[in-house]
């Protein structure tokens, strides 16, 4: 529509017009004239009622007395068709002298259409960028700030007259902070100059930087299409780490990670940004006008009305859950719906919900659950995941009236191979136990690995415990192929304890003590076997406990003592040596006899201190006894296996005659046949080092073990003692004594003597002695002696000095 103009002379009569003058205030053609005056023309449209209600006279008298002011005026005026006109008016002056005035009526009705909807635009960026805790503030091409939320001022502790300045420029708001000493000592245009000149440059920036304050902030840039750029300053102090930290600004809406929705009073959807059509893949015309609900997946109990009055009262709300993409796929998300409200009202206009996609974070979880639930070197579930899979196993067991079996699986002579041949070679060998444990039963039973070599499987739903039996005897099967590991051919068998849910226990702790307490007995019983729990067993273990606690005090308590029973020439009947024999006499249960606490001792390894205190103690009462006046005899002391894995076990020896001053000479160590076959190579070192001090060797309890001739002709030793079991019955048992004269044979090949144990009759002895046995000891002679009395038995039977 054209512009109207209008011209009045000083008597408010028309003397020029246009037609938009006439279109625009809708006058009748015939009632615009030359010398109409002002009021006849208002007249039309007061008698319309354009100018309110009452009587148009008075409006027209009210309207004209303001045009014989003559004064300008500018005014917009909406008229009942609902267009907007805006009306200039103006007076003419010649020579100062007032000849009339002119006027200009322009319909506006578009471009006020215009400025309300960029109006609105501008409340929706608004309310967006006070709506994220981030700071956020937009400058223009030219470095002039154009926009900002209340948050910037906050973080950065600025005060809002500066950035209320017309302009507020970058330059000025990096000077105030230079010269209060934000960014270190310095002159401030020094400091500023190349921060300005970055800002100049086109492209991203991200950087951290911590506020004399002491808060660390998150400052990202992102330049915009005009030149201009987004920052956003985001405080991380407590959260560094945390994938959330970029938040939503006004520009940040189309370029942040984040998915943004923006939803009207009842949650319907006006506006997504990007990343949510990335995260869901629906595009903006497939959402808009649809409920956000529609899109989450609400976990019962809750519904989308609860959640929808739960927002309105607490102005936000958070949470992970699952949204589902328009492919079908549900994914997790960290979602937050934030109220806002309007400003004049204070009521609830709208809400932003900010949704980012946790699946990576998630799978992480997963993958840390897994590696805190499962054996690093194996793969199998470990001792948590177990205890768990137990948990839920026993509810379901009681519910269908099963029977559930437990294994407490451990291998025999794992320490000895992984502190001889390495931890490399023991880690292949645990993985290899574990592959064929796993391959010998159902894919519905459980496999663990407790530990060191400590197994347990879970055997549920089972008809009868002979089922865990034959599963048992499958596992002693499939281990007693030798392992390959390292080019080393390894040689191991399980121990293995069973228990049976409900019969040996209610709950998960007590099924598993009670099959652990199973596999000590099956290691007790010889090893390579299995044993079912029996509730005998508690009373036996509680029994070896009592011990192991009693006995970790004896040596510090001088309970221990030793006894000594001489050897002799089988010969001449004259003592050659004695043997030392440990003894424990505790203050309330009297003597306990050695085969109830040396094999705790073994066991647990208290075997080593005792052994050590054995063998200072044996030195120092023969070199005492020979003091003394007795004749220099050989004393004999028995040696663990423990003790000779020790790396400083000749040492010990050589402390042992050093503090003693007992001649190397004098004193043998007895070592069993199985200890030193646990490694014959490197006990064959280590013998030669004893030997070399001048220490007497004999392999004890000989013909028990499964030494290798090969080997023994290796081994640097002095005598081999034929083991009492075959002495008992030599004089009725033929087997017995073709070992026994056997071994008599073998060792005077080899150059070695024989001691025969365990003589207890006139008749043993004389079937030793016609067949040239060496040495013999047992109750026919002597028994154990307290050391008074085997100096005096000795004493008595020694040709003096």
């Amino acid at each position: 529509m054209p512009q109207g103009i209008s011209v009045f002379d000083e008597h408010l009569r028309l003397r020029e017009w246009n037609q938009g003058f006439i279109e625009v205030l809708q006058l009748p053609p015939e009632s615009v004239y030359a010398g109409v005056h002002f009021s006849e023309l208002i007249r039309v449209p007061a008698g319309r009622g354009e100018y309110g209600p009452g009587d148009p006279e008075a409006h027209v008298r009210r309207i004209t007395e303001l045009a014989l002011k003559f004064e300008p005026h500018r005014f917009e005026r909406t008229r009942p068709s609902g267009r907007t006109h805006l009306v200039q008016g103006e007076p003419l002056l010649i020579d100062g002298q007032l000849t009339g005035f002119i006027t200009t009526y322009t319909d506006i009705t578009e471009r006020k259409a215009a400025e309300e909807s960029l109006r609105v635009h501008h409340d929706l960026l608004h309310k967006v960028i006070e709506s994220i805790p981030s700071g956020v503030t937009l400058f223009d091409k030219a470095l002039n700030l154009v926009l900002y939320n209340q948050e910037v001022l906050h973080l950065l502790d600025l005060p809002a007259a500066l950035l209320a300045e017309q302009p507020c420029t970058l330059e000025n708001i990096l000077r105030f902070n230079a010269e209060r000493g934000e960014y270190g000592p310095g002159e401030p245009e020094a400091i500023i100059a190349p921060m300005i000149e970055r800002a100049r440059t086109p492209g991203a920036h991200h950087l951290e930087r911590t506020r004399p304050n002491g808060k660390t902030l998150d400052i990202r840039g992102v330049p915009l299409t005009d030149g201009g750029f987004v920052t956003i300053y985001t405080d991380v102090s407590e959260r560094r780490s945390s994938a959330e930290r970029d938040q939503l600004a006004q520009k940040v809406f189309f370029h942040t990670p984040a998915g943004i929705i923006y939803t009207d009073e009842a949650h319907r959807i006006l506006s997504i940004n990007p990343a949510t059509t990335q995260i869901t893949g629906y595009e903006p015309f497939e959402l808009l006008g649809h409920t956000v609900f529609g899109l989450i997946n609400l976990e019962s109990p809750q519904t989308p009305a609860g959640l929808q009055e739960q927002i309105t009262q607490r102005g936000s709300w958070r949470s992970e859950l699952e949204v589902t993409c328009k492919s079908g796929d549900n994914i997790p998300v960290s979602i937050r719906a934030t109220r806002v409200d309007d400003p004049q009202s204070g009521a609830p206009s709208n809400y932003i919900w900010i949704l980012a996609d946790i699946t990576e974070r998630r799978q992480a979880e997963e993958r840390m659950r897994h590696i805190a639930q499962h054996d690093a070197l194996t793969g199998l579930p470990n001792r948590l995941a177990l205890l768990m899979r137990l948990g839920q196993l026993l509810p379901e067991s009681r519910r269908h009236q099963w029977s559930m079996a437990v294994m407490f699986i451990d291998l025999d002579r794992f320490k000895i191979i992984n502190d001889t041949l390495g931890h490399q070679v023991g880690d292949e060998m645990l993985r290899e136990v574990a592959c064929r444990l796993s391959a010998v039963v159902r894919e519905t039973d459980y496999v663990a690995r407790l530990g060191g070599d400590e197994f347990v499987i879970i055997l549920p739903a089972i008809a009868m415990p002979a089922d865990a039996a034959i599963v048992a005897n499958k596992i002693i099967a499939s281990l007693s192929t030798p392992i390959q590991a390292e080019g080393h051919e390894l040689h191991t068998s399980p121990s293995i304890g069973i228990s049976i849910f409900p019969d040996d226990g209610a709950d998960g702790d007590s099924i598993l003590k009670n099959a652990d307490t199973a596999m000590y007995h099956a290691k007790a019983a010889g090893r390579n076997n299995f044993q079912f729990f029996a509730s005998e067993m508690n009373r036996l273990t509680a029994e070896r406990l009592d011990i192991e606690r009693k006995l970790r005090h004896a040596i510090a308590r001088n309970e221990l003592t030793l006894c000594f029973q001489p050897q002799f020439a089988a010969g001449t009947s004259q003592p050659t040596g004695v043997e030392a024999l440990v003894r424990w006499l505790h203050p309330s249960d009297g003597l306990i006899a050695p085969d109830r606490f040396i094999p705790v001792a073994e066991e647990t390894g208290i075997i080593v201190e005792i052994g050590e205190w054995v063998l200072l103690n044996a030195c120092r009462e023969m070199k005492r006894w020979i003091d003394a006046g007795l004749p220099p005899l050989r004393i004999a002391v028995n040696v663990s296996a423990r003790q000779l894995r020790r790396r400083d076990f000749c040492e010990t020896v050589a402390g042992a005659l050093a503090e003693s001053g007992l001649p190397p000479e004098l004193l043998e160590l007895e070592i069993t046949e199985s200890s030193v076959m646990e490694n014959p190579q490197e006990a064959i070192v280590i013998l030669e080092s004893l030997g070399r001090m001048g220490v007497t060797l004999a392999i004890d309890d000989f013909g028990t073990g499964y030494s290798s001739l090969a080997y023994l002709k290796l081994f640097p030793i002095d005598h081999l003692k034929i083991d009492r079991s075959f002495v008992a019955d030599i004089e009725h048992d033929l087997n017995d004594r073709a070992i026994a004269f056997g071994t008599i044979a073998l060792a005077h090949s080899l150059g070695l003597k024989v001691i025969a144990e365990g003589v207890e009759t006139e008749d043993q002895f004389d079937l030793l002695r016609s067949n040239a046995c060496d040495e013999v000891q047992g109750y026919l002679f002597s028994k154990p002696l307290n050391s008074a009395a085997a100096f005096a038995f000795l004493h008595a039977r020694c040709p003096t000095r």
